[in-house]
């Protein structure tokens, strides 16, 4: 009968799994990932809550996408946004998810399929009529599809230079006569950083601003 002896690498596997079995459990430590105040937290919460107690209503992943933004957790927004223009096929609202999903593609810098959402918004807009989707409503999206547009047709990359594309954006859009006086349809776009305002007709946002209506 042949005998193996013990060798080096033998007790190093044995002294390994000693160590492994006999060591105290290591402490892990955990934080909330949202930084914000307690109102937001809990305003998040009560987002996500709505959102996954009506998985049809395109209202509340509006607003749980546009809260996720705010909380800078812009991939999850758009994840969210996506997944309801999915839920909300054949509803009336749908338009809304729709834009949800632009506006959140934006603050990722991704004019292109923000531009593409908002066309989306736009046609199912047209599909729904008033008063599903009311005339303020599509003049807004119109517009902010109209700035993307152009902000994309420059060519300027909104992640290198987001102050330049909102810039040719704003050229973009068409004057207007008011009253017998020239007026241009250019919204008060804040620096980059600032917010925009969900929800407010004819606003503007560089990409990457939550609440952006247009880089």
């Amino acid at each position: 009968m042949r005998f193996r002896f013990v060798g080096l690498l033998d007790v190093a596997v044995v002294v390994v799994v000693l160590i492994a079995i006999l060591m105290p459990a290591r402490e892990m430590y955990a934080s909330d990932a949202h930084k914000g105040t307690p109102e937001k937290k809990f305003a998040l919460a009560l987002a996500e809550a709505r959102s996954l107690a009506h998985l049809d209503d395109a209202v509340s992943s509006v607003e749980l996408s546009h809260a996720l933004s705010d909380a800078k957790f812009h991939d999850w927004a758009v994840e969210e946004a996506v997944r309801g223009t999915e839920r909300a096929k054949g509803t009336p609202q749908r338009w809304r998810v729709l834009f949800a999903a632009a506006e959140a593609y934006v603050d990722q810098y991704d004019a292109a399929k923000g531009l593409d959402y908002s066309e989306r918004a736009l046609s199912a807009c047209d599909s729904a009529g008033e008063p599903a989707c009311p005339s303020w409503e599509q003049l807004r999206m119109s517009l902010y599809a109209q700035q993307l547009d152009a902000g994309v047709k420059s060519g300027i990359d909104p992640r290198k230079d987001p102050i330049r594309f909102r810039a040719a954006g704003e050229r973009g859009l068409r004057g207007v006569r008011i009253r017998g006086h020239e007026a241009e349809l250019q919204p008060g776009a804040p620096t980059p950083g600032g917010g925009g305002g969900k929800g407010s007709a004819g606003s503007a946002a560089t990409p990457g601003s939550a609440g952006s209506s247009a880089p």
